[in-house]
């Protein structure tokens, strides 16, 4: 099931490569340069011919404030001061204001009759467009021909598009036309709020109409919408990784990345068609950007691996917090946290980044020099809109915007395609390495089990003087238990228990260097053997060239415990740092030594008891002590001397239900001999 999951994974992967490469191949022209705006290309006359469509461009009188007279044909405008669309308020010296603004254009009956040769019957029509979020209200001859979305009596500010206003012209002298332009409070006028008057014939306005809304959609939509679609596509590709490989929450972070990025996305195309206001908007964006940043910091965190989560999580919750400054109306204390935010923001994810980098983790490097290139651009670009809005630099210093045709976009965008960019590439390496990682990983557990199944006997040599019993309940991965039961030519039972340090190949390896050891050992003597096994592991872990290349000078020890028990009950056992084992419910207190493999010239004491026919002696693994219950509760010794004298079966399922956390291995021995002495309850019974 795995595997299918991952060919999917790597399958949808090539599909969102494949279209992220076309998507950037068709892009590469508009790298080159800035051009000019498509909506300043009108000239500056007072009034351009275009196939019989008049761009009302000059002589404009202009007044900040309000007051509906202003409407009235009749009012003296001559006192305001003239103005060109084309231009700036700001360059023809007009302060900045806020609020209203109202534009007069007076249109003289020649210039009024130079339509009647187009269309003597048609009437004529005005396309009003506003700039930025300004609402406008028109009125032509005093009476209201048509306005904005949010001009109304409680306006609202909106990206609104270009609208119709029909032109009745003035049966006797000049046609006027006041425009009564609105933006809130917040929002300084220095450009002006009407953008672009056009005149002309109804059927030619109309198709002009659809030409300035098709320009708002290349202006203000489409750019974020390509850029909101392919972040979604890369958040399913994501969700598609971190299914394949769900130990790596990473892929998760990546996909809840993008879709925040995909959500600023369809905010902005929202805006841009009027369909939201500024208010909201505004809401929107300042969190969701926020909960990029931290949402971003949670996946660089997962993927460097990093160790400063205090500094991490300090920086999350410093930018999280930030936009509900702007809730008590600071509003410059709000605009400089966000800077100095986004600054640190970028800061501490290139400072991650390298760190991961410098540490050996090469994709970080990969990442590294894209996202500094992005996050440069876009905090850069941040900075001069902020200084630009309060007129420490010039209006030209601001955001520049790029075109690729008739299509608009800014920085931001080439910041986001650069960052995407950098992490498409950067999580299917990751992904495609660690994938390989896994399989390699996968073949050693294999053959570790291959190995781990000869060193642990399925059939015991239970006879007329023994009945033997097993039980070996491994955990996830491969352990390092191994155990045998050699019969011997004397009918008794050489007895070796043991634990070796590690998992995987490395343990099973060094597992069956003991038990091949063993099974050539010549002498049966328990201390003798021990002795034996402590020199073959010693110099199976510090002699090079050995098999498996990751196995030269690797650290290793390994617990054992040997006993040899005779058919009438005589036993000898050495114990190497094993747990003790267990006569009929109590534990065999035997003297401690060191590991195998610990020191070349250790010795191991050697005991010697008597079993009495009847008599259980258990021996077990520390994976029955070390069981761990949901509590972070150990099974214990305690526990553990309460089942010692049940079947090994019974043993090691109680243990495992309890909370296994490694092998768990029981062998239990029962002295059924009649050379053995009676047990005191069977002399009890004969009497």
């Amino acid at each position: 099931m795995k595997t299918i999951r991952e060919t999917v994974a790597k399958q949808f992967a090539q599909i969102i490569l494949c279209g992220f490469a076309a998507v950037c191949f068709c892009a590469l022209p508009v790298l080159a340069q800035p051009s000019a705006s498509p909506g300043n290309a009108a000239g500056s006359g007072a009034a351009s011919g275009v196939r019989g469509v008049t761009i009302l461009d000059g002589q404009w009188r202009f007044q900040a404030g309000d007051d509906l007279r202003w409407a009235e044909p009749g009012f003296d405008d001559s006192s305001w001061p003239t103005v060109s669309l084309s231009s700036s308020l700001a360059e023809q010296g007009i302060d900045t204001y806020s609020g209203y603004g109202w534009y007069r254009l007076k249109i003289q009956p020649q210039q009024i009759a130079q339509f009647g040769n187009l269309a003597s019957s048609e009437p004529l029509s005005l396309v009003v467009s506003s700039n930025s979020v300004g609402q406008l209200d028109v009125f032509v001859n005093g009476m209201e021909a048509g306005h904005t979305k949010g001009m109304t009596e409680s306006p609202s500010e909106y990206q609104s598009p270009p609208f119709v206003a029909q032109l009745n012209p003035s049966a006797s002298g000049p046609t006027v036309i006041a425009i009564r332009t609105w933006a809130g409070p917040d929002t300084p006028v220095s450009h002006g709020l009407l953008r672009r008057v056009e005149l002309g014939a109804a059927n030619d306005m109309a198709e002009r109409h659809a030409m300035a809304i098709g320009r708002q959609w290349n202006e203000g939509v489409i750019s974020d919408l390509v850029v909101a679609f392919l972040f979604v596509c890369v958040a399913v590709l994501g969700g598609f990784l971190y299914m394949a490989q769900r130990h790596h929450p990473e892929y998760l972070w990546l996909a809840l990345l993008c879709l925040s990025v995909a959500a600023g996305g369809a905010a902005d195309s929202a805006f841009g068609l009027a369909i939201m206001p500024l208010s909201v908007y505004r809401i929107l964006t300042m969190f969701s950007g926020r909960i990029f940043m931290a949402v971003t910091l949670e996946f660089v965190l997962h993927f460097t691996g990093t160790k400063s989560r205090r500094v991490v999580r300090g920086v999350q919750i410093g930018v999280v917090l930030v936009p509900f400054v702007s809730f008590i109306h600071l509003t410059l204390v709000y605009q400089i946290l966000s800077v100095a935010s986004e600054v640190l923001f970028c800061g501490l994810v290139v400072v991650l980044l390298f760190q991961a980098w410098r540490a050996g983790k090469s994709e970080a490097g990969v990442m590294l020099l894209p996202f500094f290139l992005a996050a440069t651009a876009d905090s850069a670009n941040t900075v001069l809109d902020f200084a630009a809005s309060r007129h420490w630099l010039p209006d030209q210093f601001a955001s520049h915007r790029f075109y690729f045709g008739p299509i608009e976009f800014g920085i931001g965008t080439i910041a986001y395609t650069i960052f995407l960019g950098s992490l498409i590439a950067v999580i299917l390496y990751r992904f495609v390495r660690i994938s390989q990682e896994e399989q390699r990983s996968a073949a050693e557990i294999s053959a570790a089990r291959s190995v781990q199944a000869l060193l642990i006997p399925t059939q015991l040599p239970s006879n007329r003087n023994f009945m033997l019993e097993s039980a070996y309940l491994p955990v996830n991965g491969v352990g390092g238990d191994f155990f045998q039961v050699l019969p011997l030519k004397d009918d008794s039972l050489l007895i070796v228990v043991g634990d070796v340090s590690g998992k995987g190949l490395q343990a099973a390896m060094n597992s069956s260097t003991l038990v091949g050891a063993l099974r050539n050992e010549l002498s049966h003597d328990p201390a003798t053997v021990l002795n034996h096994l402590n020199h073959v592991l010693i110099g199976a872990v510090s002699s090079p060239g050995t098999a498996v290349k990751e196995l030269d000078c690797a650290p290793c020890f390994a617990t054992c415990l040997c006993a040899r028990v005779y058919p009438d009950g005589t036993t000898t056992i050495a114990n190497a740092g094993h747990l003790n084992p267990y006569r009929d419910g109590r534990e065999i207190s035997l003297a401690g030594s060191l590991p195998l493999g610990v020191i070349a010239d250790a010795e191991y004491e050697q005991a010697t008891f008597q079993l009495k026919r009847g008599d259980r002696l258990v021996f077990l693994s520390d994976g029955v002590v070390e069981a761990t219950n949901g509590e972070g509760e150990l099974f214990g010794f305690e526990r553990t001397q309460q089942v010692s004298n049940e079947s090994a079966r019974y043993i090691a399922q109680t243990a495992q239900h309890f909370g296994q956390t490694d092998d768990i291995t029981v062998v239990s021995l029962y002295l059924s001999s009649k050379t053995a002495q009676p047990s005191s309850e069977e002399l009890a019974y004969s009497k």
